[in-house]
């Protein structure tokens, strides 16, 4: 565990203290307040919510102050927020006693709300020391003009970097011949069911004829007339192309 120097130790310790003393006056002036409102018609929730409407101004204005010194800054509305609340509240403390008191009782109600100011005021100077320190050590951001002034530098650098030249491999091996189904040629889609007499092996073309010749003897025997192209095509289901290789084998009569 890091141990604590002495500077932080006492810091600590400061802070410390202001945050009681801070709670303590608060409390003190609030209570008086609330008394005040309740002496003076308000009850209940209502006599405990009118004194925040004083003493809130006081917190609010003071951590603008924090805020705008963070920055460098000056906000003239803070410092008037914490103005009105503080002064607000030590009138409102003060004439709170009533006419004709001691001198010692004004006294008394003028304290807290000047010691929660002043409390106050010392635990946002802390902070803000704080939080000084803390951006303090962190590393400032580069401006965007040397961020792309570097960024060119590396891409300038690499640019020149030299490139190893490629190895030229000439391949000089003989190609091989393609496979004869490759290059085997496709019928054409258009030449029908002709195209099938290309691949068709002899036993079709002896079935083909021999049905083609029934089909002829048919007709011859019919009409005395050979079987027409479109006869053999029908009866035989074959392209005119096939029809037409195939009628010269068939007699011209009986």
């Amino acid at each position: 565990m890091k141990r604590l120097t002495a500077e932080q130790a006492l810091a600590a310790g400061a802070a410390a203290v202001t945050i009681a003393l801070t709670a303590a006056a608060f409390w003190l002036s609030y209570e008086h307040l609330h008394d005040i409102a309740s002496a003076n018609g308000l009850t209940s929730a209502r006599a405990w919510a009118w004194p925040g409407t004083v003493d809130a101004f006081i917190i609010a204005g003071e951590l603008l102050i924090l805020r705008a010194s963070l920055k460098g800054a000056i906000d003239g509305w803070a410092i008037a927020l914490a103005a009105s609340g503080s002064l607000g509240s030590i009138a409102l403390n003060v004439f709170g006693v009533g006419v004709g008191a001691d001198a010692m009782e004004y006294v008394v109600a003028a304290v807290p709300p000047t010691a929660a100011l002043v409390a106050f005021g010392a635990l946002m100077r802390q902070v803000h020391d704080a939080l000084h320190r803390i951006q303090a050590a962190a590393p400032a951001p580069e401006p965007a003009s040397v961020t792309f002034e570097r960024a060119a530098e590396q891409a300038v650098a690499v640019a020149a970097l030299p490139v190893p030249p490629q190895p030229f491999i000439l391949d000089l091996a003989p190609m091989q011949p393609p496979h004869p189904e490759v290059c085997a040629t496709t019928p054409d889609a258009g030449q029908g069911s002709d195209a099938v007499a290309v691949l068709a092996d002899p036993d079709a073309d002896a079935e083909l004829l021999a049905a083609a010749l029934k089909v002829n003897a048919a007709a011859l025997a019919k009409t005395g007339r050979p079987a027409s192209l479109r006869r053999l095509q029908d009866e035989l289901r074959i392209g005119q192309r096939r029809a037409q290789r195939i009628q010269p084998k068939l007699p011209r009569s009986a």
